[in-house]
């Protein structure tokens, strides 16, 4: 099952956060509610989300204030600005204070919907592109599992990619021929030094004398990226 989207709506009208969170949850999202960007600082120090929904004209803290901490913190969440205001100037300042949307008060749900679900699209498919590793010119996609070299496709068995994604979760520590059988559903561990020997071929310029994927002697082995 695919997990759904977490979505944190943030919004001193209380009208506004009860109708958006039966919409979206009726969407098909979960959907947290807070009144307060106190409140909401709480819940995302607690809790992982896909996206929030913030309004702007907030008491305390506004929501141009708390869209900058957000952004200032190192997150890439994306953040869609609710808000009554509509002039230029002030669509400018949502957008600088790290705003990725700005949707104007009164609003149609559906095209809030819209936005949010090409926002969290976006932003999900940014991060698939960013799970790439690399070692000298081999390029190693986590999440399809491509391996390309100098721009090349490189065609990997099932066995070999597990045994690619397992010296990468190793993140450059030994991983012994026990640990890796284990990780690999209980391959044998003669197996294990064959399927090494294919993968080095794959991705070494010289099998013979690895500069990537090493034996370390009477420990295993480790893949350095």
């Amino acid at each position: 099952m695919n997990k759904k989207p977490h979505i944190l709506i943030v919004d001193d009208d209380s009208r506004i956060l009860k109708l958006l969170k039966k919409f979206l949850t009726q969407n098909d999202f979960l959907v947290s509610t807070s009144t307060s960007a106190v409140e909401a600082a709480e819940l995302l120090a607690n809790f992982t989300y896909d996206l929030i929904v913030l309004d702007v004209m907030m008491p305390e803290v506004t929501g141009i204030e708390f869209a900058t901490k957000i952004k200032d913190s190192g997150s890439v969440m994306p953040i869609v600005m609710l808000t009554a205001l509509s002039e230029p100037e002030d669509r400018i300042r949502g957008l600088e204070s790290g705003a990725n949307d700005y949707v104007t008060k009164p609003f149609e749900p559906r095209e809030l919907l819209l936005r949010i679900n090409n926002l969290i699209n976006s932003h999900n498919l940014h991060k698939k592109e960013q799970e790439i590793a690399r070692f000298g010119n081999n390029y190693y996609n986590l999440f399809t599992k491509e391996l390309t070299q100098n721009d090349k496709h490189i065609k990997l068995s099932s066995s070999e990619e597990k045994l690619l994604d397992t010296l990468i979760e190793s993140d450059g520590n030994v991983i012994s021929r026990d640990d890796i059988s284990e990780k690999m559903g209980g391959l044998n561990p003669r197996s294990v030094d064959v399927q090494i020997v294919r993968l080095r071929n794959k991705i070494e310029p010289d099998p013979k004398a690895p500069k990537f994927l090493k034996t370390i002697r009477n420990q295993g082995y480790v893949l350095y990226t």
